[in-house]
């Protein structure tokens, strides 16, 4: 009941958002509008989807914006003309993301180190392994897929259709045993123990799934941008976690859906493009989303701490 409330309180405030966007910009709701949106927020929720899935256990990802990047690097620096051209480079990108992601993983189940230890040591050792692989901007990606990327394919937005299979990809892993375990290791880890469920292997299936949700946001900025940058994954550490908790996920784990991370992320996606519009300088508008986003974490974390008391 509160997480539908929750639901409903956020869908109330992006609709305000979307009302103010559209009075600003009338072609928000044409098709093109729409791609570009789609383009620009596509990382931004993939990321998030991934910090999702780690805080669900009761974990948090701050290597999440180091291991995006090094995706984004990986994906770049593959040659054109090497064996699988795009699709291995993917590939490539993904299996190098899922691997670091499980490595955090498995420090966090078998030795039992905090993850917010383990996952800040690991955000400086894949920044370092980034800037080797790709010491500077630059690396190929094919102009083809830039264009059908940001401005469509035969008037397909492929940033929208990917937002809905990774929706559906999710929907398909909660219906799982490994969903439901998730959520039962967030929210009563001696409970789940207690009941059979592997408590360890579901934390580096989570930390694995998460790395695979921010190599595809790696490899989508990767696209949007037409090159890769080896720092440029920083902020989306702490945007995701932003993310998730205006999305109504708990900090304290097992609580909260994949919809609210969605609907999170279009606003603070939106806010930040209303806020460019108002033409407000650049200093002001960071401040005034540092305070939106402080405001409103604030607010979900003390809620959610009195739910739990």
């Amino acid at each position: 009941m509160r997480n539908r409330l929750d639901l409903l309180g956020l869908c109330a405030l992006l609709a305000v958002v979307l009302i103010a966007y559209q009075r600003l910009d009338p072609t928000l709701l044409h098709p093109s509008t729409i791609t570009i949106l789609s383009a620009q927020f596509l990382p931004l929720i993939l990321a998030a989807a991934g910090q999702t899935i780690v805080m669900l256990t009761g974990g948090i990802d701050l290597s999440l914006g180091a291991v995006l990047s090094l995706g984004m690097a990986v994906f770049v620096i593959y040659p054109p003309d090497a064996p699988g051209g795009v699709v291995a480079a993917m590939a490539l990108a993904l299996a190098v993301t899922m691997l670091a992601g499980a490595a955090n993983g498995v420090l966090v189940a078998y030795a039992g180190l905090p993850p917010i230890i383990v996952t800040l040591a690991a955000s400086f050792l894949w920044g370092g392994v980034t800037l080797i692989v790709l010491p500077q901007p630059g690396g190929h990606v094919p102009e083809g897929l830039v264009r059908a990327y940001n401005f469509g394919w035969y008037g397909l937005a492929l940033p929208a259709v990917a937002i809905g299979v990774a929706l559906g990809l999710w929907k398909l892993i909660k219906t799982t045993h490994f969903g439901l375990a998730l959520y039962a290791v967030g929210g009563n880890e001696h409970g789940a123990y207690a009941n059979g469920i592997d408590t360890r292997r579901v934390k580096i299936y989570a930390y694995g799934f998460a790395g695979l949700f921010t190599g595809l946001a790696g490899i989508g900025l990767a696209i949007q941008t037409g090159s890769g940058d080896p720092t440029i994954g920083v902020p989306y550490t702490l945007n995701s976690i932003a993310v998730a908790v205006l999305g109504g996920i708990s900090f304290f784990g097992g609580v909260g859906q994949m919809r609210g991370t969605l609907l999170g992320a279009l606003l603070l996606g939106l806010l930040t493009n209303l806020l460019l519009f108002t033409g407000i300088s650049t200093f002001y508008q960071m401040i005034l989303q540092g305070v939106v986003l402080i405001v409103a974490v604030a607010v979900k974390t003390l809620a959610t701490r009195k739910a739990v008391a």
